[in-house]
């Protein structure tokens, strides 16, 4: 069975494609998933990739920090006006983000998104879902969140909100059993101005998790989505 592979290539199993274990395309056998990083469509909580105007993230968490991070390093994302910083030695395959692919970064060196991986994230960028279902975008992911928290299983957290200016954020933590246990964050960051909403999951070692929190906090804090397309 193939180690993890990214959120994203998962069936969101709540949403997205199938998963064993987070491992190539198969991460949330219970969660959420995220359409393949090769895939132009949506399948759950990801659906097609854009975004239209710029972009500044909320926090992603209330957790204590644990330990620092080390240092990161900015990556511009420039088809979307965006950017994201990652320790040096990390491995990132941006994706064509505006034509619905999947954004990967790794700790293990990979070079396409069949590749497994065990700790990093995968980000899409969904701007016509909200709009095709009629929903305002906060709508929109609350009703992606719930259905993926119900998939994930007695074990998920409570769901959890932040708000910061046009930035409205839901998240919860679950785990995935496999060969490799893992524990996932799954973020739904949705902006209003624009009725884009970015799917990020997190993915690590179970073991890991508390260890890693500092990271995965310093990551997506420091995500920042510009989509000025």
């Amino acid at each position: 069975m193939k180690t993890m592979k990214s959120l994203s290539l998962f069936p969101l199993v709540l949403f997205l494609i199938p998963a064993t274990a987070l491992m190539p395309k198969t991460l949330l056998a219970n969660a959420t998933n995220t359409p393949s990083a090769t895939s132009g469509t949506t399948t759950g909580l990801v659906s097609k990739v854009a975004t239209n105007t710029a972009l500044t993230n909320p926090p992603t968490t209330n957790a204590p920090l644990t330990m620092n991070p080390p240092a990161l390093i900015a990556h511009d994302l420039s088809e979307i006006h965006g950017s994201i910083s990652l320790p040096k030695d990390w491995t990132l395959l941006p994706g064509k983000l505006l034509e619905g692919d999947v954004l990967l970064a790794t700790k293990e060196n990979i070079s396409g998104e069949n590749d497994p991986y065990i700790t990093g994230l995968s980000m899409t960028l969904d701007r016509n879902g909200a709009k095709d279902s009629g929903q305002k975008v906060t709508e929109y992911a609350m009703s992606l969140a719930r259905e993926a928290h119900a998939k994930a299983g007695d074990e998920a957290s409570p769901l959890w909100e932040s708000q910061s200016g046009s930035f409205h954020e839901i998240r919860f933590d679950f785990p995935v059993a496999g060969d490799q246990p893992l524990q996932i964050t799954e973020v739904l960051r949705s902006y209003e101005k624009t009725g884009t909403l970015a799917v990020i999951l997190w993915q690590s070692p179970k073991e890991g998790a508390v260890a890693l929190q500092d990271l995965r906090d310093a990551i997506l804090a420091g995500l920042i989505l510009s989509a000025e397309k």
